[in-house]
């Protein structure tokens, strides 16, 4: 039975697209079912053996890429109705309606959560990590070396012509968010090479209830590089009914909000690149995105579509033999 989530997702995107809201040209394509997820193991430069779960695409290497990240305590598998709604977005019953097309998602658990609490390091005996017991130190590792990890498989999977990489997105949650924002940073700060591209693949984010500083991962510094101020595409959600978390979402909002102004009302589609989204409500994070009284799973789906699925980022091959 699909859960009232995934359903409720599902309505409303067929709704969506009876509107007639998509035009991409791929989407335009007639699309065979996606194949069923798969769990895959990442290793880090660190030994830590991270589970995650890959929801190919069917786009092939004009598939847009979406890597989802979860908050403090939980796994990757609260992700799993939006990883697949975008996976298989619903056929519209209306043939001249354009289909959506499959985006490639992946979903990780962080280091300390879920599956990824093997450390296996040389001949040594594997360690076991605890999210309760982690430190500043392993969370900053998941910025610098979960992520890393997680780039390499998506390299992998771009120069196999299965995605896109330079329309890549994040969704984070909470923690989560947190590290999207500050991995987001890093990938547009890494130098160009001369004979292939490297870096500022990430082209949007979608914050759910993202912290100020969250155990050391602080966004002061990330807010004021300019191109995460002007060139990511961002979409924030938060409950705002709980101060602390709103009192963050706001100075964040405040932050960006001064590099994408609001676009004239007939270019709105075409130009709205910073989106926020702040019910009246105590609920955060996944919770937030899992309610059924909200929809932000729509906005999430609808957010991807017009800053990623409608842009025409180009495609390139990132290693050389």
């Amino acid at each position: 039975m699909k859960s009232p989530v995934r359903r409720n997702l599902r309505t409303a995107v067929l709704l969506l697209l009876a509107m007639g809201a998509s035009r991409s040209a791929v989407a335009q394509q007639t699309r065979a079912k996606a194949p069923p997820p798969v769990d895959v193991t990442l290793t880090t430069k660190d030994g830590v053996q991270l589970r995650a779960t890959y929801y190919a695409s069917t786009a092939g290497p004009q598939a847009v890429p979406v890597v989802m990240l979860h908050d403090f305590n939980e796994t990757r598998a609260v992700f799993d109705p939006l990883a697949r709604s975008l996976q298989n977005p619903p056929t519209p019953e209306n043939p001249s309606v354009p289909q959506i097309a499959s985006r490639a998602v992946l979903a990780v658990d962080l280091r300390g959560h879920g599956g990824s609490k093997s450390v296996q390091a040389g001949n040594a005996a594997p360690i076991e990590l605890e999210a309760n017991r982690l430190q500043q130190a392993d969370f900053l590792a998941m910025v610098d070396l979960d992520m890393e990890a997680v780039r390499s498989f998506l390299v992998e999977q771009n120069d196999a012509g299965n995605l896109n990489l330079n329309s890549l997105g994040l969704v984070g949650s909470g923690m989560g968010a947190n590290v999207a924002i500050l991995w987001a940073a890093k990938d547009w700060s890494a130098p160009p090479l001369p004979v292939r591209k490297q870096g500022q693949d990430v082209k949007a984010l979608v914050l759910l209830s993202p912290r100020w500083n969250f155990k050391g991962l602080m966004l002061r510094e990330p807010l004021r590089f300019p191109p995460i101020q002007r060139q990511l595409s961002v979409l924030l959600a938060y409950g705002a009914e709980d101060k602390a978390v709103a009192d963050d979402c706001k100075a964040i909002e405040k932050i960006l909000s001064k590099h994408h102004p609001e676009p004239p009302a007939d270019r709105v589609e075409q130009m709205k690149d910073f989106y926020v989204f702040a019910p009246e409500t105590n609920l955060q994070g996944t919770k937030l995105l899992t309610s059924d009284a909200f929809g932000i799973g729509l906005q999430i789906f609808n957010f991807l579509e017009t800053r990623l699925g409608r842009q025409a980022f180009p495609y390139s091959v990132r290693k050389y033999p």
